[in-house]
Formats: structure tokens, sequence, C-alpha cells
């Protein structure tokens, strides 16, 4: 019976595929391997993305779920659609939580998947702004001196130019923010969601979160899951930085050998400080990317970084790429995993729309053969599934069973 890798499975999958020999020295590509990181919104998307992976001698690939989609899936009315006069009941993250889980596994055991790993993606905290006046939520939580901690941690690594962006007005701002209702109620739904799904991963979104505040929750969060739950499996991926998405007209620009230098610092301090055992930065990648927009790889800044991390805490903890959609290539991992969403359903929702655009004449006289569910379990899932497998290409996974096999089993 085909069943979900677990975290330290999958830790030892990216061990074994840790991009750097114990001397710090690049391993030659044909050595090295990225992991397919394919976001599900709807149930077509995660069993394309399991046919795939059943392939054949089989290949891994990492099944993602991220806040915004496990809202829709599990019914938030603030995210769905609802007709007047119906309210709703429930935590829409939890249940889809318990759907999804159900449906993966059900999924990898039908199609006999050997190589599936469940991840949470993008779970997002809560905006901060430094002006707004926050509702309080009782928490025994002293967030107090967790900052203080955090920006002790930051002044004895030298880092003391970025522990001086809080001063006493930033400090309440952010004790304000972590002691507020919406703070507390994303911490309850990621914990309530790692509880339910037991992915390998999960990552929290801190796009927009100023540094010290980024360490302090990233901590907070990593703290929930070790000890809360007592889960010492699950690999959490933090963010340092953020992703730009397509269209937002801010160029990617390079560091200088000085800003590289005090940026892989600062990353290999903030895998040391939360614990977190996979990083997001931004390399030039964009959110979104539409069809035929290539984003070149900072391959400098990913090997300073990476290399810096491992150098300084001994601890490989490799990266996600986000944006992967418009990637002009993928550096085998340097990028542990590529995360992708849009290609997917820009690829089902393009052969939907094709196979219609054939059929509009049936359409519109209401022929159930063409109306009916075929759309979604034949063209939506066909194209979908076509889009993996070209995915597959350049990651240095594809078919990689038996030596996934092999490496599980020492």
């Amino acid at each position: 019976m085909s069943k979900l890798l677990t975290g330290q499975q999958l830790r030892k999958i990216f061990d074994y595929y840790c991009p750097f020999d114990k001397d710090g020295n690049l391993r030659p590509a044909e050595e090295r391997m990225t992991l397919v990181a394919a976001n599900s919104n709807n149930w077509w998307e995660t069993r394309a993305f399991v046919q795939a992976a059943a392939q054949g001698e089989q290949s891994p690939i990492i099944v993602q779920f991220s806040y915004n989609a496990n809202r829709k899936i599990g019914g938030d009315p603030t995210a769905i659609f609802v007709p007047e006069g119906v309210t709703y009941h429930a935590n829409p993250v939890t249940n889809s939580a318990r759907i999804m889980s159900d449906w993966l596994a059900m999924e990898v055991e039908a199609w006999g998947a050997n190589f599936v790993a469940a991840s949470l993606d993008h779970f997002k905290v809560p905006k901060f702004s430094p002006d707004t006046e926050y509702e309080r939520a009782a928490t025994p939580i002293e967030y107090e001196d967790k900052i203080d901690a955090a920006l002790a941690y930051l002044r004895n690594q030298g880092l003391d130019t970025v522990a001086a962006e809080v001063d006493d007005d930033t400090f309440s701002a952010y004790a304000n923010y972590l002691r507020s209702v919406e703070y507390r109620n994303f911490r309850a739904d990621f914990l309530d969601t790692v509880t339910i799904m037991r992915p390998a991963w999960g990552m929290i979104d801190t796009e927009g979160i100023p540094p010290v505040l980024d360490f302090v929750i990233t901590k907070d969060i990593a703290t929930g899951v070790r000890v809360d739950l007592n889960n010492n499996d699950m690999m959490l991926e933090a963010e340092l930085g953020a992703t730009g998405t397509s269209g937002d007209e801010v160029e990617y620009e390079e560091m200088s050998d000085e800003q590289l230098a005090e940026f892989a610092h600062l990353a290999a301090c903030f895998v040391a400080y939360t614990g977190a055992e996979g990083i997001a930065y931004d390399i030039g990648m964009k959110h979104a990317a539409k069809s035929g927009e290539k984003h070149p790889t900072d391959i400098r800044k990913l090997e300073t970084v990476q290399r810096t991390i491992i150098q300084e805490t001994g601890v490989y903890a490799p990266f996600a790429q986000h944006g992967g959609t418009g990637a002009a290539d993928v550096p085998r991992s340097l990028i542990g995993k590529t995360n992708l969403n849009t290609c997917f359903l820009v690829a089902g929702t393009q052969a939907r729309f094709k196979y219609m655009n054939e059929h509009a004449d049936e359409v519109y006289a209401g022929d159930k053969k063409i109306c009916g569910t075929d759309v979604e379990t034949h063209i939506y899932l066909k194209g979908v599934y076509e889009e993996v497998l070209r995915r597959y290409e350049g990651t240095g996974s594809w078919q990689i069973g038996p030596k996934l096999a092999q490496i599980l089993s020492e």
C-alpha cells in the first residue's frame, strides 16, 4: 500500500541531493536533483500530480496546498460565491485540511505512487501595519520577551543595522501585532492544519514583514510546531524577503559583493535562530508569470547564500523557488524544490477553453455529453497531467523511483 512521504523521508532525499560536497564545492549537475512542488487548487489537479508521479519507474512530487486554496476549497464565504440567505458555520481552513489530506492519501494509494509528499504553501501571515490599532487577543505568550530575544541575538551576530530598525515605537507596534486577534487566528489555523494534514513540508509566508518581526514570527511558529504539537517531522520553510509578482514593474537588482555577504550571513542567522529547515528569498523570479514570460536565476546569490548557510550553521536548508512557472532554468539542487501553480491552472483552463470553443454549438444546444463531467475528468485532467510531465524536464527528478527507494531504505 502506497503512503505519503513523511517529513523525515523528504529530509533524507534532500540531504542525499545536497548541492555541495563536504568541502563546500558544488557537486556535478548529474549528481543533483530538484523536486517538483505542484500547488493543488482542486481535485483534478491533485489527481494529475499523483498520476504523473506514478508513471513508469515513478518520480517524486510535492503536492502543495496554500492557505488561499484551502480557504476556497473549505468554503470560506469571503473567498467564494455564496447565495443570499445562506450562512457558513465552520472553519474553512480546517475543513479543507480534512478534505484534501484524505483525498491526496486516497489518490496515492489508488495509483500506487510511492514518492508523493504533502506540503502547506503560502500560509500568509496577516499584513503588518505599524499604524493599525489591532484588536487584542488573550494569549499566554510574552511577545515582548520574544522581540527582545531576537534583537539580542541579531546584535550578538553583528547584525546591528538590522536590529537598529526597531525603535521604541516600532517595538510596541510589533508587540501589538503579535498579540492581535488576526495573528492569533492565523497561528491557530496553521497549527490546526499541521495537526490534521501531517504534511512533510510547511511554509509560512512572511512577505512584507520587516526582518526582526520575521525572526520573531518564524521562531514562534516553529516553536508551535515543535513544542506545542510535538511535531519533529515536518520540514518548516521560512521566507526572508519576498518574490515579486508578474506585472509589478519592480526590477530585480543583483547585490554587490558586500551586500551579498551581509545577506548570506543574515540568512544563515535566520535559519539558526528560527530552526527553519527550508528557506525562500528573492532570486529574480515572479509569481504568476504569464505564458512565455521567463526570468533568469540569480545563481551567484543562490550559490553564495546556500553555501554560507551550511558553513555557518551546519544545516542544509533546501531553497524553495517561488514563481517557478516563469523560471528560465532550474539549477539542480541549488533549488531544492521549484514551486509551480500558475502553469497548471493555465494548462488545464486552456485545454478546457479549447474544447469548449470547438464544441460551442453543442454547449449552447445543451448537449449533456459536452457539458458534463467529462470536461473535467478527461480534458482538464489531461491538460494538467501533460504540463506536469513538461515541468519535470531539466529537474533531474524524472523516473528516479528506484534510486529514491534505495536512498530511503538505507
